[in-house]
């Protein structure tokens, strides 16, 4: 039978340019350019340094505000971020809130993901509500539930969630979106200041697909090749190939459709 003094849990601390071996932890706090070489298990994992973990990370709470690697696979319950942080496995989390610069080599599975920052995943998302207002890129698909961003998204893949809501304040594309409502609309805020960033970037403020598909479908500064949906609303400054309608289109005064099909 174990002890309880073998049961013992002890705090892990770096705050130089120390090293130290995996293991199981209660708290561990690197604020140094510290290292861990093995497989993590802790409660609480706090990075304010510019440190790595060669291995897995397994936590209840992870927050890195300074420059992070992690080599392995991460499962948290909450992942915070306000520095840089690289992982090269996949990260799991319940909540996971960015205000820094994030990249993901493989899958993020997040029950609820709040971006202000940058967030590149290489692989594919997952999970039940994505809000983002900074730049968000997926090298593969996005599944949720609910996706709302204000800021710049590229995604290789297919969008898909059942509310999808777009802000456009810079030139964004998404491959494929299918979803229940999907609404892309240009942001009102701050136009005068967009169109003189956007002068000099020679970016465009449009978000491009090959393919749009859902129920509910009002659209604006969106090029498209296919849009197909029951209730659709191309607005202005859209220039769309083909569109699908089962029951209402409407396009207004300025705005592009080349061929309408009601289906």
């Amino acid at each position: 039978m174990m002890s309880a003094a073998q049961t013992k849990l002890y705090d892990l601390k770096i705050s130089g340019s120390g090293t130290s071996g995996g293991g199981t932890f209660k708290d561990v706090k690197i604020s140094g350019s510290g290292k861990i070489h093995g497989d993590l298990s802790c409660k609480d994992f706090h990075m304010s340094g510019s440190g790595k973990v060669d291995g897995k990370v397994d936590a209840e709470h992870m927050k890195t505000s300074g420059s992070s690697v992690f080599s392995g696979d991460i499962q948290t319950g909450t992942f915070t971020v306000s520095g840089s942080s690289k992982c090269n496995g996949n990260l799991t989390a319940q909540e996971v809130d960015i205000s820094g610069s994030v990249k993901i080599a493989g899958d993020l599975f997040a029950q609820t993901l709040e971006s202000s920052g940058a967030c590149k995943v290489d692989g594919r998302i997952q999970g039940q509500s994505l809000e983002t207002s900074g730049s968000l890129k997926v090298g593969k698909d996005c599944e949720v539930e609910s996706f709302t961003s204000s800021g710049s998204v590229h995604i290789d893949g297919l969008l898909n969630a059942d509310k999808i809501d777009i802000k456009l304040h810079h030139h964004s594309s998404i491959k494929e979106i299918g979803g229940e409502t999907v609404v892309v609309k240009q942001s009102r805020t701050g136009k005068f200041f967009k169109q003189v960033v956007n002068f000099f970037t020679q970016k465009d403020e449009f978000l491009h697909c090959d393919l749009i598909e859902g129920d509910l479908i009002t659209l604006e500064n969106t090029k498209a090749k296919l849009v197909r949906g029951k209730h659709i609303i191309i607005g202005e400054n859209c220039e769309i190939e083909n569109v699908e309608y089962s029951h209402e289109l409407d396009t207004k005064e300025n705005a592009k459709v080349m061929r309408s099909t009601k289906i």
